[in-house]
């Protein structure tokens, strides 16, 4: 049986939500056909979780000295959101041991993980996009200039943050640079973006060699102003519903501009996409390309309205990397 490193946790504001996440992927695996560990990700290095000690993980040959056993990891299960996770550093080191792993490439990673960097590769292609203007954390910038090209309200978020940490919706010139400041807490870099009044949605797909599933598209509807850090992480704030409550036309929009997208931006594995729909067009927001996981995650709640279990479509993912026939 293959041995799978689950790797969670990571260095950034949403390393709770990645253990989390990390969990439910490990009790979800199919242990008829795998030995799975958690290894926690942190500064300090990468270490093992067995019966709630840690074990250091030789990053040489990605192995790790159990109490019983000596194990080389076969597979990387890659559910960190952030760094290393979602920026191809993790990718990088499992590249050069050459070692196959859920997620995007290095370069996927990069590209999906900086949001302007993915929206100029986007432009010019047919995808809605939202005006935006880009901040740099110690440059000079005029605050009319950008009342004036982007308008009020907008969305201040750092460039490579997620989970909505960092973000904040402005709607006063004078509160700007409070927003700005509050970015740059997790980014160097800035982005103000247009706000569009619509309905936020977002959709998983997951493409193999030889697979392509579209998931269902969820509606996200919540009773703070906008989709932030605490309406995603508490239940009661947000209603994601599935399938959204739009049209045939809007959901068959935004499943072909997913599929379209995940090929542009040569994703891999199981991604989520996220948009804005304002008169029938789904406007791009951003890609997760290693979206949450937990129970209560958009993808899990997703997989299952399609009458799939996490653990078959885990499986698909880990499998495909391995054969080229799926």
């Amino acid at each position: 049986m293959k041995n799978i490193a689950v790797l969670a946790g990571g260095y950034s504001s949403e390393r709770q939500i990645s253990l989390n996440s990390g969990m439910q992927v490990l009790e979800s695996l199919d242990k008829t056909l795998y030995n799975a560990y958690l290894v926690e990700v942190n500064i300090d290095g990468f270490f093992c979780v067995e019966k709630a000690e840690k074990f250091p993980v030789n990053l040489n040959d990605f192995s790790c000295n159990l109490p019983e056993k000596m194990i080389k990891f076969d597979f990387a299960y890659i559910v960190i959101h952030g760094s290393p996770g979602e920026d191809g550093k993790i990718q990088a080191y499992l590249d050069i041991l050459n070692i196959p792993y859920s997620s995007c490439s290095v370069y996927a990673s990069v590209i999906s993980f900086n949001k302007l960097a993915c929206k100029n590769i986007l432009k010019d292609t047919g995808v809605y996009l939202a005006k935006s203007m880009r901040i740099n954390k110690n440059k000079n910038f005029s605050l009319d200039e950008l009342v004036e090209e982007i308008g009020l309200p907008c969305f201040v978020k750092p460039n490579t943050a997620g989970s909505s940490y960092g973000v904040t919706k402005v709607y006063e010139k004078d509160k700007l640079i409070e927003a700005i400041n509050h970015a740059a807490k997790e980014d160097d870099t800035i982005i103000v973006e247009e706000f569009i009044q619509g309905i936020e949605v977002s959709c998983g797909i997951l493409k193999t060699n030889k697979n392509e599933i579209v998931f269902p598209v969820t509606e996200i509807f919540t009773k703070n102003d906008y989709f932030d850090t605490e309406a995603k992480y508490k239940p009661e704030l947000t209603d994601e519903i599935t399938p959204a409550r739009i049209s045939d036309e809007e959901t068959k929009a935004v499943q072909d501009f997913t599929s379209f997208i995940y090929d542009i931006l040569e994703l891999s594995g199981i991604v989520r996409i996220d948009y804005i729909i304002k008169n029938n067009k789904p406007y791009f927001l951003e890609v997760n390309s290693i979206p949450g996981m937990s129970a209560e995650s958009i993808i899990p709640k997703q997989i299952r309205t399609i009458n799939k279990s996490v653990k078959e479509i885990l499986s698909l993912v880990i499998e495909s990397k391995f054969n080229k026939d799926l």
